[in-house]
Parts: C-alpha cells; structure tokens; sequence
C-alpha cells in the first residue's frame, strides 16, 4: 500500500489554508524517512537545506513528484526544469507546457508563490464575462484565488496522475450533488419587496441566508420572526464602511444586539460594499460568527480561512459568485439577458461539480430570474443549504481526519477516517472521478462507477483582453462607488 499524503517543506499559513480547503491529507515533510513510501507528491514552500537538497533529488529520481513555487529557492537541478504546468494570474489565462520528467519522477514550477498571493488581501475592479459592451463588473480580490486554488488542484492532480496513482480529496458537499446557497443583502429593503422575495423562497424551499441592514428595518425587526426556513445574519447596523477600529466595532456590536433583542442569534456577517479590511478582521476576532462572507478577498471559491499579517484568520470565509442583477442593470442588460448570465455561470459550475452561490437585494430587478433560477436548482437536485449550514458542514469536513492508500497490484483503495459520513473524491485521470464514503474500507476502483467531467468552452485570450480593456472606465466606476459609499 503506498501512502497518498503530501509532504510540506514547511506547513506555512498560506498552504495550510489552501490543502484544508482542497481537503488534502498532509504533514511537514519528515527527511528521516524514505520520501517515496511516505510523500505522493512533495511541495518545496521552504527552501532545503543542502542535506535536505540531496533527498529531495533522489526522490524525483526514484519516481518522486514535486511542485516548487516561484521565488522559492531550491537544489540547482530544479532551477533548469522547465515548466509544465503555470497560472498566469494577471490574465487569468493558463499555460501548460510540456510535461518534465527526470528519471521516473516529474516537476512543476509554478510561476507564482501561493504563499505570497492568498495573503494578498487587496482589491480591485474586475470585469465578468458576458456579452461585448455587457461585462459586468465589481470590485472583488485582487487576486483569482479561486483559480489560483484550481490551479494548485490541477498541478497536483498531474503529478499523481504521471505516477500511476490515484489523487484523493475530501469531498466539498455533505452528499454527492454540489451545494446551493443564496445570500439576500437587504440593503434598504422595503417590507413588500422583503416579503415577495420570502414567499419565492417558500415556494421553492429555498433556504435564503439574510444579511440584515438593521436600521433599515430597525422599526419592523419583528417581520423576520415570521419567516421559516430563512437564516437571519447581519450586514451591520448602518450600511456603512470605515477603516477605522471602533467604528466597524461598533457598528457590528449595535447591530448584532439589536437582532438579539428581537430575538435572533445571528451566527453570520458579512460587511457593506464587501470591503474587507485590517479594521473588518480585527472586529471580527472580537465575536463569534460561525463565518463571513466578502468578495474584496475571496470570490467564486470554496470556503477558506484567510492568511492575516501572516497568521490564519480564526473567520471562516464562504465566497459566493459577486455579480448581482444590479451589476448587470448598470449595463443595460435585459431581464433575459440576465437570465442567460446566470445560468451560464451555474452550467459552468456544475459542470465541473463546483458549489453554486449567488447573492440579491430586495430592491433590484430579477424576481423572475430567480424564480427560474431556483427551479433549475431543484431540477439538478442541488443539496441547498443555508449559510450557517454550509459553514458547520466545511467545519466538519476541516475537522475530520482521512487517510488514504493506495494499492497498485489490486488497483484499491484503503481508507480510514475519523468521520464516515463524508465523501472522498478519488481522481485516476483529468477528465473523470470516483465519490467514495470516507469510512474504512478497501474499495477496488470499478470503470462504470465514474463520474465525468463535462466540457467547458474557456475564454480565448481575446475574450479576456476584452476584460481588461478601458481601464479608464473601470476607474470613473470605482471613483463613482467610492463616492456613493457612506461612512461609518
């Protein structure tokens, strides 16, 4: 049985956060043990040392895999290996060159630092993809982590892949169909508009998450009592942002106590204009939310924990897609034409068995999207879940220990976990995989018991220069949010 854990250099934060969110099995690297046995794959996040050096290139050459990170530096034979396989983020473009072998192993050098980029916590305006003269756009994270993650994934994926072996993940759903959740940010709602959109709910069993502006609703808290089925979470007492401290604080504190006294326990938090900030992750140490949810440093991603002044964030974070029907009506975008966005984004997403989350306010058009929406949702059997729920499952899921071997002979795979309610998703090659239940076993892999991958059409290079054209635009709109945004 050879043992399918990956090793760490060194297990820095951003690597932490990254393989927990994958669901990978992994330790910091032992070098007093036979590497081949113990690591299916080895990625250099620290430096070796010249001993250690010396182990590593005798790994590759008995069969080893190792990724390297840019500005990491390594032993001089992995200086000269080309590329296989690199993200160009800035583009949002892949690149993959040809596949390196040395003796029996293979090597990846990604062309940027992993470490480095998930602790990039600023933002910017982006454009989305949609139709010429159409992208919508926000401001979202500087970086794709999201495609910095799939990245990651895939790279890894090959590397077993080149050596025969199965690649193995913990399951991103709590069954075998990907999630759906939809946030509802309730920017200024008013009590008609709030009520039709909990009726839509009701009518398709979906169960919203609510982030509530308070003092929009401070005179009428009482409305949300009736609603069943909803999660009630909070979007601050004023809808406002600041950078300072006390200000966020405060405004959190004033806010959450007032949901208390009407009777909720809000468990979820997710701030105005989606700004996160040293101010925001300070402030959120202070209470104990089961998780928040901002795309200025994470969007159209599983869950993760972010990395802050080089320590991981105790918040969890859910990103969702962050485009809404408004984002879409600044364009001049017809309801039918938002109605194709949206479920093009959703067949991109399943069609790869990613988790699905969208988010609305009450006061913006789409009541009939939505309703479309969320049929398609119970057509496809998406396991929908609230946000709170989706947070204690991903908690779960972080918590439970899997270890996976693998069997060349018989083709089977062994597996113990500390929780057999999961799943475990088992990859033998790019374009397919097997969900197992994580509990222990000795499961051969069959051929009819595979999941394919559907074919996605990617954007050409042209598409995405597109995005990135009139940057003078992107600019006025920014300048334009910046000063309709109220201060705290």
């Amino acid at each position: 049985m050879k043992r399918l854990c990956i090793g760490l250099t060194e297990v820095t934060p951003g690597w932490q956060s990254i393989l927990d969110q994958l669901g990978i099995w992994f330790e910091k690297v032992d070098f007093t043990k036979s590497l081949t046995k113990q690591y299916s794959a080895i990625i250099i996040s620290k430096s070796p040392t010249h001993k250690e050096q010396k182990k590593l290139a005798a790994y590759l050459h008995h069969g080893g895999s190792l990724m390297v990170p840019k500005q990491v530096k390594s032993f001089h034979a992995i200086q000269k290996f080309p590329t296989i396989f690199s993200c160009k983020l800035s583009t949002l473009y892949q690149d993959k060159s040809q596949l390196f072998i040395h003796g029996e192993g293979a090597l990846i050098q990604l062309i940027f630092n992993p470490d480095v980029e998930l602790a990039n916590n600023k933002y910017t305006r982006k454009r989305f993809f949609f139709l010429p003269n159409k992208h919508p756009d926000e401001l979202v994270s500087s970086v794709n982590k999201g495609m910095m993650i799939s990245t990651i994934d895939l790279c890894l994926k090959e590397l077993h892949i080149h050596r025969g072996l199965p690649y193995i993940k913990k399951w991103h759903s709590p069954n075998k169909n990907p999630i759906f959740g939809f946030r509802v940010d309730s920017d200024f709602g008013t009590k008609p508009a709030i009520k039709d959109l909990y009726h839509l709910a009701r009518d398709f069993d979906i169960t919203m998450t609510w982030f509530l502006h308070v003092e929009a609703h401070e005179d009428w808290l009482n409305i949300f009592n009736e609603f069943e089925s909803q999660e009630i979470a909070l979007h601050g007492y004023e809808h406002g942002t600041s950078k300072n401290y006390k200000q966020v604080f405060d405004n959190i504190n004033k806010g959450k106590e007032l949901l208390a006294n009407a009777g909720f326990n809000t468990k979820g938090f997710c701030v105005p204009y989606g700004l996160w900030n040293d101010a925001l992750a300070q402030s959120l140490n202070e209470f104990n939310f089961e998780y928040s949810s901002e795309f200025t440093i994470g969007y159209d991603t599983q869950p993760f924990y972010p990395v802050h002044k080089n320590q991981i964030h105790k918040t969890l974070q859910i990103p969702i897609h962050p485009i809404c029907t408004g984002s879409l009506n600044r364009k001049n975008v017809t309801e039918h034409e938002m109605m194709s966005y949206f479920l093009e984004v959703m067949h991109q997403k399943i069609s790869t068995f990613e988790n699905v989350l969208f988010y609305h306010h009450p006061l913006q058009p789409g009541m009939e999207i939505w309703r479309q929406i969320f049929e398609k949702v119970n057509d496809l059997g998406l396991k929908k879940l609230s946000f709170t729920e989706y947070a204690q499952f991903w908690k779960t899921r972080e918590e439970a220990t899997v270890e996976t071997y693998f069997s060349s002979e018989k083709r089977e795979i062994h597996c113990t976990s500390s929780n057999p309610t999961l799943y475990i998703s088992v990859s033998t090659d790019a374009d397919s995989f097997y969900l197992l239940p994580a509990k222990k076993m000795d499961a051969p892999l069959m051929f009819e018991d595979k999941i394919y991958l559907n074919d996605v059409e990617e954007p050409t290079l042209s598409d995405w220069s597109e995005l990135s054209a009139n940057p003078l635009q992107l600019h006025k709109m920014s300048m334009l949010d910046w000063r309709n945004r109220k201060r705290l």
